[in-house]
């Protein structure tokens, strides 16, 4: 595979999923000392992997849950956000300006902050209650993973999620999974990029558990890395105004899920096959999870679409556009 190797990805897959004893301890310091809701605050593309879980916890429990852009949450406050309140935060740098701010402002408040942290000793790690280290070297699936556990631990502790330690336990068998859905759609990825990368405008469409992964291609990779225009909109709000700019040469990407919304998916799809030629669909059933129950697939699978998008399609339209993926004109370059 392009700028692949399967050695280091088993190997950060491996350590992920070794970090699981210490993230349920944390998980029951947590339950034990109690809190109300739980807010996801984060940015970018850490805050699109809390948006699918958040989606998830809607429809697995009465805790509520929010999730807030950091720069906007020390400008606004939020009612609901306390010392009774958990916030959950995420940077594989461990300095992101407006994360660090965020949990900078919640400490003063005394509010209790758990966070995945890439890089040991940043503010972030400084600012958090407890910290989850994520030693992956790549692969957005390895934060999905820490995160599902510990939320999931979180509920099962609050008697919403019985099913968590056979969840957990086949969790175990998610890279070797993912690596094979990567081997399945490499061939794929490289006749969609080199068929797409030069297109002035493209629609991505997903829903649900999808949309945080279809945001965080379209604006982490494809407009922060590639330079590419995208429009990213949900599969609900498609038929309230962005419908009108597809027709037959317009790109439109659909990516499909499997929870409850992927009826509004297949809205799309059916609409689009009639007045696109370029309807392009990625679907994660498509792909097997051996050894992980049939039950488990909708939360497992914004995991695979992450595999397939951030890492293999990625590096295709890299291939293609000759913009190596780690160049930036602004971001991170000066202060603004």
């Amino acid at each position: 595979m392009l700028k692949f190797d399967k050695d280091i990805y088993m190997e950060n897959g491996r350590i992920t999923y070794e970090t699981r004893e210490q993230i349920e301890r944390i998980a029951d310091e947590i339950s034990a000392e109690g809190f109300k809701n739980i807010f996801f605050i984060s940015v970018g593309g850490s805050i699109s992997i809390m948006w699918p879980i958040q989606e998830m916890l809607k429809q697995l429990t009465d805790i509520p849950v929010y999730t807030e852009q950091a720069g906007e949450i020390i400008l606004t406050g939020h009612k609901q956000l306390t010392k009774d309140s958990l916030v959950i935060m995420a940077s594989k740098s461990g300095d992101t300006k407006e994360t660090v701010k965020a949990a900078e402002w919640c400490k003063e408040q005394g509010i209790r902050i758990v966070s995945l942290v890439g890089t040991p000793g940043t503010p972030l790690e400084k600012a958090s209650r407890w910290v989850i280290p994520n030693k992956a070297k790549n692969g957005v699936e390895f934060e999905y993973m820490q995160l599902f556990m510990l939320v999931f631990k979180l509920l099962d502790n609050a008697g919403d999620f019985p099913e968590y330690k056979r969840f957990a336990d086949q969790l175990g068998a998610l890279p070797e999974n993912l690596l094979l859905a990567k081997e399945k759609f490499e061939p794929l990825a490289d006749e969609i990029a080199k068929t797409y990368y030069q297109e002035p405008y493209n629609i991505w469409v997903g829903d649900g558990e999808m949309w945080g992964e279809v945001y965080l291609f379209s604006m982490c990779i494809l407009e922060e890395m590639q330079w590419v225009r995208t429009k990213a909109v949900s599969s609900s709000e498609f038929f309230h105004g962005t419908l009108e700019l597809v027709d037959k040469d317009v790109p439109v990407f659909l990516v499909k899920g499997e929870g409850k919304r992927r009826t509004l998916n297949e809205r799309v799809e059916k609409f689009c096959r009639q007045y696109t030629d370029k309807l392009v669909i990625l679907d994660t059933k498509d792909y097997e999870l051996k050894g992980i129950d049939e039950e488990f697939r909708w939360i497992l699978a914004p995991t695979i679409s992450s595999t397939l998008l951030v890492d293999r399609l990625a590096r295709h339209y890299e291939k293609y556009t000759g913009h190596d993926l780690d160049m930036r004109r602004y971001y991170r370059q000066f202060d603004y």
